[in-house]
């Protein structure tokens, strides 16, 4: 089953909540999602913000669900440019472990 854009924000938000890989990145991070196409901006809780990012995440969502699944690792995902990301580099590769790390639905 896809994934509709309108369904991304708060799927991500879960998953976020539910790693505490991502508290522990402590970082606001701004995701541009393509295919389908969804933006919006997680804090370090997990919760859905307005707020400025320390990090902007350009990545697809199957590259993400790969991401999750453990189909492909954030290192290999960087270095093939699947994703592109700005920030603080040591906080945003523990943002793309931390990434590792979600439970999203199949």
């Amino acid at each position: 089953m896809a994934m509709s854009p309108e369904e991304i924000p708060n799927t991500l938000s879960a998953a976020a909540k539910a790693a505490p890989a991502w508290q522990a990145a402590g970082a606001t991070v701004r995701f541009v999602i393509s295919e389908p196409g969804a933006e919006l901006t997680l804090d370090p809780q997990g919760a859905l913000t307005e707020a400025d990012p320390t990090h902007v995440f350009g990545i697809s969502y199957a590259d993400l669900d790969d991401l999750a699944a453990g189909r492909r690792t954030f290192l290999r995902t960087v270095t093939s440019r699947r994703v592109s990301a700005r920030g603080p580099v040591m906080q945003t590769f523990a943002v793309g472990q931390a990434l590792t790390t979600f439970a999203l639905p199949r």
